[in-house]
């Protein structure tokens, strides 16, 4: 019997008799039913901006202060159940986890818009000690382009150690690879990144995006 990548529990299968006549494979859940349970999408209403699940529809005043026109759109909130995988995913590096969100970022991208799909990359040292990125780990036949890098000097504490001022004040630690103009001008640039906080790293990477070329940035992100 398989087991939930998640939790270890035994995974029902939930197969019907109708599924078993289609002579199709049978679906392999990863998640036991407890654990889909867990993960509750956003819903309306939501910031227009940045995807804050908030009470009204109205732009939220976090992205009031930014004063751009900044759209971000986002799956799931950052509530305990994702702040509870994240820490197992990406902190305690069990890729295994990766499987989880395929499936929601596999639906989440075939609803948007775009030319060109960048995620978030990491440091050289975070690729050293845990050993993938963890947005790249949730695509799966999706093409993407790792056009920027990010200078480790200039990224020294993990955002998630930070405080939002110190987010805010945070210097660009993106620059764009050797060639990325090439792939960049005049298309639509959708970057990927596991959680919306500040918006500050979304910003800096376009920055360095509008650079190379890009006629328009958005962004998708796991959480908001």
């Amino acid at each position: 019997m398989k087991n939930c990548v998640w939790c270890q529990r035994p995974v029902t299968s939930g197969v019907t008799l109708a599924a078993m006549w289609r002579w199709a494979p049978l679906p392999s859940p990863n998640l036991c039913a407890v654990c889909q349970k867990r993960l509750r999408p956003l819903h309306a209403p939501q910031c227009p901006r940045c995807g804050r699940q908030q009470s009204t529809t109205k732009v939220c005043h976090d992205c009031e202060r930014w004063g751009d026109s900044w759209v971000n759109h986002a799956i799931f909130p950052y509530d305990a159940t994702l702040k509870a995988y994240m820490q197992q995913y990406k902190f305690q590096g069990d890729y295994r986890l990766r499987l989880v969100m395929q499936p929601y970022l596999r639906q989440a991208l075939a609803q948007e818009r775009y030319d060109v799909l960048v995620p978030i990359p990491v440091t050289a040292e975070t690729w050293l000690t845990r050993g993938f990125n963890q947005v790249t780990g949730w695509l799966t036949d999706q093409p993407f382009q790792q056009v920027l890098t990010v200078d480790a000097a200039r990224k020294p504490r993990p955002q998630s150690s930070k405080t939002r001022q110190e987010r805010l004040q945070s210097p660009q630690p993106f620059s764009l690879q050797p060639g990325a103009t090439k792939l960049l001008r005049n298309q639509h640039v959708l970057l990927l990144d596991d959680v919306y906080t500040t918006g500050r790293t979304l910003r800096h990477a376009a920055t360095q995006i509008y650079l190379g070329g890009a006629k328009a940035v958005t962004s998708l992100t796991l959480a908001r």
